[in-house]
This record gives C-alpha cells, sequence and structure tokens, in this order.
C-alpha cells in the first residue's frame, strides 16, 4: 500500500493551509490559496442553502437544480490507497457548471468495490457512497469566499469574473477520515443570466 504524502486536513491550522495542501496536486508552485473564511450567515442565498449543510452537495444541488448531476474528471492522480481528483459537476443534459471541486480519498477506509466504482468515474462520489450503504459523516471545517479572477478560481477556469463561496471538509466513513474535500458552489441562481458552463472542446 501506497504512503499518503500530506497532513489529514483536520490536522492543519487554518482555512487558507488546509486549503493549499489540498490544492497544491494541480497548483502551479507560486499557487497562492486567497479565500476568506466566512460565517454561514455571510453566504448569499441562494449559495447558503446549497453549502451550510451536513449533507452530500451532490444530492442538495439535485433537489436545487431539479435533475441528477453528472460527474466530469478534470484531473486525477492515484498514487497507492490516496486517490485526488479535480472535478466538475452539471445537470444531466446541461453543460452548466454547479459545482467545482477537489477530492482527495483515503482508499485503505473503503470497499474494493466502492474504490473501483468511484474511479470508473461514471457516478458522482455521494451517489456512491450511499448506494453502497457507507456509513459516513459529513463535517465542513471552513465556509469560503473566492475572489473573482483568484488562483483558487483559475483551477478550474481561465476566467471567472464573479466571486463564487465554497466549504472545506471532510467525510468520515465509519468514523475514519476517509474523504477530504473542497467544494465551489457555482450557478446557485438558476434563472441567472451570467452562466458558467464546461467548455465545448472538453475531452
Amino acid at each position: 500500500m501506497g504512503t499518503a504524502e500530506y497532513q489529514v486536513l483536520a490536522e492543519v491550522a487554518g482555512a487558507e493551509a488546509a486549503l493549499l495542501d489540498l490544492c497544491r496536486t494541480f497548483a502551479p508552485q507560486d499557487f497562492r490559496p486567497e479565500c476568506v473564511v466566512v460565517h454561514p450567515d455571510g453566504i448569499p442565498h441562494p449559495a447558503d442553502q446549497l453549502l451550510v449543510h451536513h449533507e452530500h452537495m451532490t444530492i442538495v444541488l439535485e433537489k436545487h437544480h431539479g435533475r441528477p448531476v453528472d460527474v466530469h474528471v478534470l484531473d486525477e492522480q492515484l498514487t497507492g490507497d490516496s486517490y485526488i481528483r479535480k472535478i466538475s459537476l452539471t445537470p444531466i443534459g446541461s453543460d452548466k457548471v454547479v459545482e467545482w471541486g477537489i477530492v482527495r480519498l483515503n482508499f485503505r477506509y473503503m470497499s474494493a468495490q466502492v474504490r473501483e466504482e468511484i474511479l470508473a468515474k461514471k457516478l458522482p462520489l455521494g451517489a456512491i457512497l450511499i448506494k453502497h450503504n457507507v456509513h459516513r459523516r459529513i463535517k465542513p471545517r471552513y465556509f469560503l469566499r473566492f475572489p473573482e479572477n483568484g488562483q483558487v478560481l483559475k483551477l478550474f477556469t481561465p476566467n471567472c469574473d464573479q466571486a463564487a463561496w465554497g466549504r472545506l471538509g471532510t467525510i468520515f466513513c465509519d468514523d475514519e477520515p476517509a474523504i477530504e474535500l473542497l467544494e465551489i458552489a457555482v450557478n446557485a441562481d438558476v434563472a441567472g443570466k451570467s452562466e458558467i458552463r464546461i467548455p465545448e472542446t472538453r475531452a
């Protein structure tokens, strides 16, 4: 089994340091994780409804946008039992991005069946854990505001002219810190005029 060369997020002091640790696989050397820690009450509606809860984001997004979501793996790295990937989520049948995320998983705490299905990249993570009846506890640690065209948002798109809100936290599987994740809600306003979409040239 491979050894994870990172700190468990719960042991990293400070939001910026925790964010840097999670993002560094996909970030340039001069990466600065620009963000502001915000109180949940400071997140505007409807982004607050998508972030301030202890549920899987996929389930909340599906309810909010009225249909299931597809997962798109933008980049990934598998080293032994450590798997990290950068993703976007879109409602099925649409190219509108509703979430960007970075997810780091420790497969030591998951069954071979769950690991295989995650690596198949056909279903969002939350849907897989629910399907396999994995006992889980979702614990958001920080709620964050990311400035427009900041370095965090540029990990996902070269140009984002609007600020975004997200959360950084851990999913405990059978009381083990199996999954660490950054989740950024975008296009929260269903009737929004300016929408972020996946590029037409994506692979």
